[in-house]
């Protein structure tokens, strides 16, 4: 059920994003009557199906390259391409660093993306929840974690800390909810194949810090799905997980 509510959100999040490329493909040619969605209700339809804020920006940063493919300027397209980052609340300044990326040659994707920092922190808080914790961890704490994630010893040393220090008050049966909505998150962010390899290695090497069992390796291989990384690309560690603490 958690794979299939998480695939159908992706499918969503993809089919709105290939509506914004037909959008600019359209405003760059003569008009050859309407598409099957069109002003409004095109704009309502990608608010529903687009999650907010980086994949908003990404759909604009897909629609101005697509218009600007051509001859590197809007043109007419740039009314219709400024409406739409208005409905999909893109700021100025947003909409400005976009323009001057892909100028620069950089793709959408990359100007899109969220921080490293934050790809992590939902990767460490998605194995806590497998481990029966529901928590939020505070900047030091996955700032700690991710340095110490080639550092086999000293990962257990701070997974066992944090197990301690959270062990009353945040522990739940199983939290689907919530690991649903942290999955979900985690395979909607825009990120690159750098950082999305990253990740999974912190996440499985931190899983196997806070002692790894069956549910924890079926949401490894859930997540590594969501992030698109191949197994070979990440290996997983070869030492023996420890027990929980």
């Amino acid at each position: 059920m958690i794979r299939t509510d998480i695939l159908k959100a992706c499918q969503a999040r993809d089919s709105a994003l290939f509506d914004v490329a037909l959008f600019a493909e359209r405003l760059s040619r003569p008009p050859r009557g309407q598409g099957p969605l069109e002003g409004e209700a095109l704009f309502a339809s990608l608010r529903a199906r687009l999650p907010e804020g980086p994949n908003r920006l990404l759909a604009f940063g897909l629609a101005l390259r697509s218009a600007t493919a051509d001859s590197g300027h809007p043109g007419p397209a740039e009314l219709p391409l400024a409406q739409l980052s208005r409905e999909l609340g893109v700021t100025p300044a947003q909409a400005r660093d976009m323009r001057r990326g892909l100028a620069d040659g950089l793709s959408p994707l990359v100007l899109a993306a969220e921080p490293a920092s934050l790809l992590h922190t939902r990767v460490l808080e998605a194995v806590l929840l497998t481990a029966g914790l529901e928590l939020r961890l505070t900047e030091a704490e996955a700032t700690a974690l991710g340095r110490a994630r080639e550092d086999v010893a000293h990962l257990r040393e701070l997974a066992g800390e944090l197990l301690r220090r959270n062990a009353f008050g945040a522990q739940v049966a199983w939290p689907l909810e919530a690991l649903r909505q942290q999955l979900t998150a985690l395979a909607l962010a825009p990120s690159t194949l750098a950082h999305r390899q990253e990740a999974w290695r912190l996440a499985v090497r931190f899983s196997h810090a806070i002692g790894q069992d069956l549910a924890q390796q079926l949401v490894l291989d859930l997540m590594r799905e969501l992030l698109h990384v191949d197994a070979m690309e990440c290996p997983r560690p070869t030492a023996p997980a420890s027990s929980r603490t």
